[in-house]
Formats: C-alpha cells, structure tokens, sequence
C-alpha cells in the first residue's frame, strides 16, 4: 500500500481505541486542513497535567518539565500515564535530559539543575549550576552537559558528580538554543542566525567549530540518525524574495553530515507560514521511517523519511487554544486565542513511546496520540563519548590578578567599600576580599543560601539573592555585615528570582530586576520595611545587567534593554516615573549604560553615543561615534522590527560600560567575546583607547577600584587589573 493510505487506517485504527477508551468528548481532532499537511491526527489530554516546556522517556518513565519543575509519570500503560512524583522550585525550566539517576534540566536565568530521580515517588534535587547566561539548550553525554546559553553559545560542564556540577568551557555560537552530541561531534542549534554549529569537542577545554550550516530559517531543535541530521526551523525565511520571508521559515531540513567539513542538504520541507514570537521553540523526534516535527503554535508534523531526498508531511495536530480540562486555562496571547486561526498551544516538547506520542503543551498540559506501527522507540547512539580534560578551568587572566578559579559558584557581581571588595558568588554567598596593589585577599564571608549581584550605598549593601529576594546589610565592619531588611518578594505573579541589584550612592531606592521584562525601583528608606516605590515593564526582556550604574544629574536613571530601546527613569519625581521610552534598538545582547560627566554614555548600532534626558532624542537619530582603536561602524538596522531586531550586528565594540570619575578612565565589558576595552574618558569628546585585554571567562559589569578595573570574573574569580 501507498504510505499515505497505511497512515490513514493507522489513524482511523487510533480513533476507534481511544473511542473505545474514553468519551467522545475527549478524543480532539484539531488540525491544519490544506491538503498538503496531511489528514488530522487525533489525539487527548492526559487527565490532570498542566503546562510543559520538556518532555523524556527512560524505562517506561516519562519525565515531564512542568510546574516549574518535574515530574515522573508511569508508563506501564502507555496510553494511561500515571504521576508518581514530582519536585518544583526550579523557575523557568526549559529542555531536558535523563541519563541514569540523575535527571538534568536548563531553566534559563536559573541555570542548570541535577535532579536525583532514584526515588521516582519522591524526585529530589541535587545541585544547581549558574551558567554563562540564559541556560536554554542541553544535551548531556556521559560526563558532559553541553548548555546552549543564547548568543553566548556553548557551555561545556563537567556532571560526573551532579552534585557538585563544574565549568570546563565555553564557546561563542551565533545564538545558541538547542545543543545535540553526535559522532563524537557537537551541533548547536542557533536562532536567529539560521544555522546549526558543527562543533569539534574532542579536546573540551578548547572546542572550535568545523562548519557553520546554513538552515532556511531560524535553527533550534535537532535529531540524529546516523550521518543525517534533522534540524526543525521556524520564524522568518533565509531565502527568497525579502518581503515573502515573514513568518514563512517553519520546516524541516535534512543534512548528510558523513563530512563534517562539508555537510549536503539533501532535502527541505516548509510548515505553515506563521509569525508568533513569545514561543520559540521547534524540535524533530525520529522512528523508523517517521520523524515527528513540533513546530509551536503551529502544532506538530507527521514526515514519512523513507526517501530523505523527498519527505512528505503525512499528518498534523494542533493543539487546542484552552485547557480541554479547565476551559479558565488558556494560551495567553489575544493572537493565538483567535477563532479565525487554527494555530493553538505551542508544541513545546515531543517524545516517542511504544504505539504512544506525548507531546507537551506550553500552557495546557500533556497531551498523547496513539500511532501504532508508527510511534517507535529508538535508542539513542551517542558515539564515542566526551572525555573531560586533564586540567581544570584555571581562571588565569592575563592583565589580572585573580582571587582563583570557581568552577561551580562563579562571581557574578562585586561592590567596592575602600579596600574591600564584596562579591555574589551564587549558592556561596558573598565572599569579601582586600584589595591591595599586590591583588586580592579572601578576607572574609557571608553565608548567604544565594547570591545573584551585589550593590552598594554608603555603607548599606544590597544583595540580590534569587528566590530570597532582596535584601540589605549593615556594613558595620570590612567583616561583619548584619541583615537590616529584605523585601522577600519583587515580582508577584511571576518569576520571583532577584538576578541584578543596582543602588545609587546617597540614594534610598535601589533598581533590581529578575531578568525578565520588569524593573521595580524599592524605596529602603526604613530598610525593615522596603516598598516598592515604581515598577515599569517595557517590550524587550533585561537578560543581563544593562542598566547604568551610576545617575544622571543624580536623577535620571538609563536603562537599554534586549536588542531594544532605550528607558530613562527621574528618580527626583513623585511618584517616580519613567520619562522616555524609545523602542528603537540600540545594541545586540551585551550593550549597557553609564553616566560620563553627567551624560549618559549608551552602546549604540555598534559604537557609542551620548544621550541628554533632559533634552531627549530619538533612538535612530543620535549621532553615532567609533571607539578609538575602531575601524568600521556596522550598518545600522532600517527600523524596529523583530527581522531587524534578530539580525541586529553583534559585534565586538559593546558591552556593559562603568566609568570612573577619578581616573576618568571607562571600561567596556564585552560578555559575549570575552573582551575587556580601557579607555581614557577624561575628554569625552576625545577618548583615548589604553588597553584591550581578552578573557578566558565570561565577566560581567565592572567597576573601579584606585583606577583600577575590578571584574566579577565569573568562574575566573575576583578579577582586579595589574
């Protein structure tokens, strides 16, 4: 028989079982109705799951990403899960991977976690591991997790004690999503670049990419056979006419990667034409001569494979807008609640059982459809493993004295009192340090459970401490800090995990942020009861800390964000209020803001520009300047659109910028290349480049110390310049 006939009396052999097992209304038949999506899959709710980002199967186990954390479900009956355990308070979860008794899970801003699953009545969680930035792809392959952290790439970790997860390296991909281990080789899954990454891992500590492979839109989840790799796209289209790529980049394309070096696309098939950004994720899953393609909101694809060179989709779902359970629970976005599209909950996650599909819908829970003779179960080939290297991460950097390596608890922020440094070194607390011309000294500690950044005021310090919320020490003595108040929660109704804390010298409001989309300005005037003075949210989302350090006039607070425009905050209003607001984008992912004589200094279309808030001007036309020791200026972006925003040149000449009125010195923190610029800022009109110093480690936003720069170095330590 014809493929397509022997899919349609699977499906119809499908309908007539869950019929038979269940009420009618609960088998939903939801689909795409063009023809060349093929016929309509039926499929049901598992009774009582809710929203999943993730899902695995392990020994008749199905392991689920859900409640913001996870979950284990039996699968005796495949076509009847049964939950078993569960453990939450792992935040923003998103991929997953299973590998004995250890379950591993990125969640963003909240890093890796390791969860022993022994117990499955009784899942509990072992570590947890900060990562470079937004830990969103994972792959995990004997000893290895490989996390794709954005456009910070690939990030190496050594799990061969999940309890005690350590940094081997990193690996700058365009924007890394999803992470795959293969033949010995690692393919990153990058976003808005269009492309999968084929990365040489064969010496850890030093990866290096073999060949870039360019997709016919943007790249996130891959699946492997062999020498053929899959790679599902979605958004916007790289090819054709450039009025015809919105939304048209949803597909699936088929590489043979026998020749690392020279990949062959050997086939491409195009899903429907639809642009949804808050959803981004697309992921192939193989059985025999079948690959299931999820594609978000757009459901999921059945792809005959017999013949590589000519797929054919044979079936589709979408899953329904609202919860078949609970009708309150609903997708939400006005876009996707629209009757007159047939696009519903986004297809998170997809995993093959026996005859059985569970697929994972982001806001209404997990759903199945039985495909006997299709739905297979295939072990999975990982080659020759990873072997980790023989020397540890050494934290070392040139230019820098060092405090020494911290492989599993890196510093994230510092705060300079004098002499004394303090830093957030994530579940180690705060650690205090002396400075001296000779470098650092570990003084001292504070036993706080979390430490996400570090601020300070006079001799208050403010602490940014995840799920803790926010807290503020008395500096009573360089060692002794006594807790004076805390308000436990910033975000009600979201993610409540305090990443970045910025306090402003004389100043009683602090600015702190959970690296989402809002920034709440706390009033500490009577620390044992903080407010909450203002909250703002904007458009575009504050992954890393690009809010200035320092104010303007001693008023006005600036604040680029995501890829986007541009906030400024007067501190002197009552009730404090946000006074501009252009969306026009100003920088990629690591530029920030700082205060140079009393004008704002922002990273802008790849150099620098000058911004008055009391004189404001748009975005598009502040004058663009090169940095000293700059060549070229890249050509800046035609308008605000999210094809321009994606495209938007990362480039070398931005970063996270502190200056420093004593030595008049500014520097650059550029995350992304590991890339530290000292310039002389005196004559703002005339700088002058001192030093460019590039990193093994991925620092974040630095500050001064007797013209000195200090960098929190990540997992290189406390970093003070020589």
């Amino acid at each position: 028989m014809r493929p397509i006939v022997v899919f349609s009396l699977l499906i119809l052999a499908a309908s007539f079982s869950l019929c038979g097992q269940d009420t009618d209304r609960d088998l939903l038949t939801n689909a795409h109705p063009e023809p060349e999506y093929g016929e309509a899959i039926p499929f049901r709710k598992v009774p009582g799951t809710k929203g999943s980002l993730a899902l695995e199967i392990v020994d008749q186990r199905l392991y689920a990403l859900e409640d913001s954390g996870l979950s284990i479900y039996d699968l005796s009956d495949p076509k009847q899960p049964e939950r078993l355990g569960h453990v939450g308070g792992m935040g923003n979860v998103r991929q997953l991977a299973v590998r004995g008794k250890t379950a591993f899970l990125t969640s963003r801003q909240c890093g890796l976690w390791a969860v022993d699953v022994s117990d499955e009545t009784a899942p509990r969680i072992l570590s947890n591991f900060d990562a470079v930035e937004m830990a969103t792809g994972l792959d995990v392959a004997g000893d290895v997790a490989f996390i794709g952290n954005r456009v910070y790439g690939i990030q190496c970790v050594d799990v061969s004690d999940p309890s005690n997860m350590k940094h081997i390296s990193s690996y700058r991909t365009d924007e890394s999503q999803s992470a795959y281990f293969g033949n010995g080789l690692l393919f990153s899954g990058d976003w808005a670049k269009g492309e999968v990454t084929v990365i040489d891992v064969s010496d850890l500590s030093q990866p290096k990419a073999l060949s870039h492979i360019q997709l016919d839109g943007y790249g996130d989840g891959m699946a492997m056979r062999g020498n053929i790799l899959f790679a599902s796209t979605g958004q916007h289209k790289k090819s054709g006419p450039e009025e015809e790529r919105h939304g048209a980049g949803h597909g699936l394309d088929i590489f043979d990667v026998s020749d690392p070096l020279h990949p062959v696309k050997l086939s491409k098939l195009s899903f429907p034409n639809y642009y949804f950004g808050p959803c981004d994720f697309w992921t192939p899953r193989l059985s025999g001569d079948y690959c299931i393609a999820s594609d978000t909101v757009n459901g999921l694809f059945l792809v005959d494979i017999a013949d590589l060179k000519q797929p054919r989709i044979l079936g589709n779902l979408v899953l329904p807008k609202a919860d078949p359970e609970n009708p309150g629970v609903k997708v939400p976005y006005k876009q996707i609640t629209d009757p007159d599209i047939p696009q519903g909950d986004a297809v998170a996650s997809i995993v093959v059982g026996d005859g059985v599909l569970y697929i994972a819908g982001n806001f209404t829970g997990i759903y199945l459809a039985e495909l006997p003779g299709i739905a297979r179960p295939e072990a999975r080939d990982f080659g020759t493993l990873p072997t980790l290297p023989e020397q540890p991460f050494s934290g070392e950097e040139e230019g820098f004295h060092s405090s020494g390596a911290e492989l599993s608890n890196p510093t994230r922020g510092v705060a300079v009192h004098g002499d004394i440094a303090y830093t957030a070194n994530v579940w180690d607390g705060v650690k205090i340090y002396r400075l001296s011309e000779d470098g650092v000294e570990q003084i001292g500690h504070i036993d706080v459970e979390y430490a996400a950044d570090v601020s300070r005021s006079g001799d208050q310090l403010y602490v940014a401490e995840g799920q803790n919320g926010l807290a503020v020490y008395q500096i009573e003595s360089p060692t002794v800090l006594k807790e004076i108040g805390r308000l436990p929660v910033l975000e009600k109704g979201a993610l409540n995990f305090v990443q970045f804390v910025w306090a402003f010298e004389g100043r009683d409001v602090v600015a702190a942020t959970c690296a989402h989309t809002r920034t709440t300005l706390v009033d500490f005037g009577d620390p044992a009861a903080p407010r909450v003075a203002a909250s703002f949210s904007g458009p575009q989302l504050l992954y890393g800390a690009y809010t200035s350090p320092r104010l303007a006039k001693g008023r006005y607070l600036a604040q680029p964000r995501h890829v986007g425009g541009l906030m400024v905050f007067d501190l002197d209003k009552e009730p404090m209020e946000q006074i501009w607001f252009d969306k026009f984008p100003l920088s990629s992912q690591t530029g920030g803001a700082t205060v140079v004589k009393d004008r704002i200094f922002l990273n802008r279309g790849g150099g620098y520009a000058w911004f008055d808030p009391e004189n404001p001007v748009a975005t598009a036309e502040l004058p663009i300047h090169k940095f000293p020791g700059q060549d070229i200026l890249p050509e800046d972006v035609k308008d605000d659109s999210a094809i321009s925003r994606s495209m938007f040149p990362k480039t070398e000449w931005e970063g996270l910028p502190d200056y420093d009125p004593e030595s008049g010195k500014l520097a650059l923190l550029n995350r992304i290349f590991k890339i530290v610029y000292i310039f002389d800022f005196s004559d703002p009109d005339h700088p002058v480049l001192l030093k460019t110093i590039h990193l093994d480690s991925n620092p974040y936003a630095p500050t001064f110390w007797k013209g000195r720069v200090v960098l929190p170095g990540g997992y290189s330590g406390l970093l003070l310049e020589k």
